[in-house]
């Protein structure tokens, strides 16, 4: 595995490395959709790990109504 992996990166990297987007990486990791990490005190800083995040994109979805019966 990769250093750059397993480091912690803002979501301004990971858009940059064109995973996601910053608004959608911070709306996906409030609704508990990806892993993230509060970073400071005040929990403004959120982290993310690039390999975590990549696995979860590469889930398949599961549609409710599966998920119902």
């Amino acid at each position: 595995m990769e250093q750059s992996q397993r480091e912690l990166v803002s979501a301004k990297e990971l858009e940059a490395r064109g995973i996601l987007s910053k608004a959608t990486a911070y709306k996906m990791a409030r609704a508990g959709k990806i892993p993230s990490y509060a970073i400071g005190t005040e929990g403004r800083g959120v982290r993310f790990r690039v390999e975590e995040v990549l696995s979860v994109l590469r889930r398949p979805a599961v549609s409710e109504t599966a998920v119902q019966k």
